[in-house]
């Protein structure tokens, strides 16, 4: 075979390899997006109590490696990511709905908007499956109570749940539900122990003289002259 047939056999080889290579280029990966909230009845919402406890709801966010691909764990220091399952928001985003329709609107506390008052800060640091001989996902969480100068009150949360044993069910909709399950009762806890710390705390006690915004306090009357003498 002459130069030239070299030549042309090699590029008819190299368009056949790049003909069967193109198939495995064209196979992309299509995520599918989750929701790990729970669909619930509507709820009756009772009038709030005269009384009813104060809260600011700060900042609600999550850790750098939470994202919108779900997440697991094969061991302590191992993080993995499914390419093809996704969350259909930020985890943190479902914090913090779950957050505010717990306090507010069943619990009806009173959310302060501005001004001082007890402000709740939350942080998301596990949101995953737990891959392993028991199959099931953690939630956890870190949140902290505190004023303008001084926090009251850190706890943590860690809330671990199995993935029910339904095999018609698609494993990544189990997932979802379990973490769903878990969110549903770490904001349980988060809100009964915020509501124990709020209750604890003094409240701001009524004033006891009336003022005039113009003058001031009054003071207190003093009898007339002709009230003191003898008759």
């Amino acid at each position: 075979m002459n130069r030239y047939g070299s030549t042309a056999m090699l590029a008819l080889l190299g368009m056949l390899a790049s003909d069967c290579a193109l198939p495995s280029k064209a196979s992309a990966v299509q995520p599918r997006f989750f929701s790990p909230e729970l669909t619930e009845p509507p709820q009756s919402v009772a009038a709030p109590e005269s009384d009813a406890l104060e809260l600011r709801l700060g900042l609600v966010e999550a850790a750098s490696h939470l994202e919108e691909r779900m997440s697991y764990r094969v061991h302590a220091s191992e993080l993995g990511y499914y390419d093809d399952r996704r969350w259909s928001e930020r985890p943190e985003e479902y914090l913090r709905r779950a957050l505010e329709h717990e306090l507010f609107e069943r619990r009806q506390m009173r959310r302060v908007l501005s001004g001082a008052a007890t402000t709740l800060d939350v942080e998301l640091t596990a949101f995953e499956e737990l891959q392993g001989a028991k199959a099931r996902v953690r939630l956890a969480l870190r949140f902290r109570l505190h004023d303008d100068h001084q926090a009251s009150l850190e706890r943590s949360v860690v809330i671990e749940r199995a993935l029910a044993a339904d095999g018609d069910v698609d494993h990544a909709q189990r997932v979802a539900s379990a973490l769903g399950a878990a969110l549903t009762a770490a904001v349980a806890e988060v809100s009964d122990t915020v509501a124990r710390h709020l209750r604890s705390l003094p409240r701001s006690a009524p004033p006891t003289e009336s003022a005039d915004p113009a003058t001031g306090p009054s003071a207190p009357s003093l009898p007339s002259p002709s009230d003191s003498g003898t008759r």
